[in-house]
């Protein structure tokens, strides 16, 4: 696996498939609010909203694109506590109070799952 250093680097060795669920991706990420930064972390691209990483991609998985929402290095997770955002959507699959991914395998599936998943980030952005 190559180690990235930019986005650019990373989206270019995509197959066209996986490029284009990452870019809708990004794009409703960066919907969800306009003052997340955008950089490379865990080997793929990350957002941070006032200094800390909160939505990161997760590539690991060669058949879903993977997205972990959480709240940086500065919160302490409690693998036992009741998360703390209420999902409607029944996106977020839960693995601490304050760390959950979400799971797509197709361009279909994003953009069938577009308004709930603009919604949950949203929603997720606005817990500090």
């Amino acid at each position: 696996m190559n180690k990235y250093t930019t986005i650019e680097e990373f989206l270019a060795d995509l197959s066209d498939d996986r490029r284009q669920q990452v870019e809708a991706i990004r794009e409703i990420v960066t919907q969800a609010n306009s003052s997340l930064t955008e950089h490379i972390k865990w080997n793929s691209p990350s957002y941070i909203l006032d200094g800390e990483d909160r939505i990161t991609f997760n590539m690991h998985y060669p058949d879903q694109t993977m997205l972990v929402l959480h709240m940086g290095a500065t919160r302490k997770e409690d693998k036992k506590a009741d998360p703390i955002m209420k999902d409607e959507t029944g996106l977020i699959k839960w693995s601490s109070d304050s760390r959950g991914y979400l799971s797509f395998k197709s361009i279909n599936e994003i953009e069938d799952r577009k308004s709930q998943l603009t919604k949950t980030l949203t929603d997720w952005l606005t817990i500090k």
